[in-house]
């Protein structure tokens, strides 16, 4: 059995859900086998896989990143001005 990245396979769902190309297109493009990428598609249909709560997710952490690296800008410039 074979393991593939998350990465690899939330792509190839990605291209046959949100982009319409067939499991076969999108595993050419990927250079995967097409009943690998029916499988992941068909188990992601079928709820065992949340591509949009992934994507939210990820939003959500760069948008807090985004945050903590302005705060911390803002802490440094308070800092230097007290002192």
């Amino acid at each position: 059995m074979r393991f593939y990245p998350e990465e690899l396979k939330d792509e190839a769902i990605r291209l046959v859900v949100k982009h319409r190309l067939t499991t076969s297109e999108a595993a050419l493009k990927l250079g995967l086998r097409s009943e690998v990428v029916r499988v992941w598609v068909r188990r992601f249909r079928c709820g065992k896989a949340r591509l949009n709560d992934i994507d939210q997710l990820r939003a959500h952490v760069k948008k807090l990143a985004m945050e903590r690296d302005t705060l911390a800008s803002i802490a440094v410039r308070l800092l230097e001005k007290t002192s």
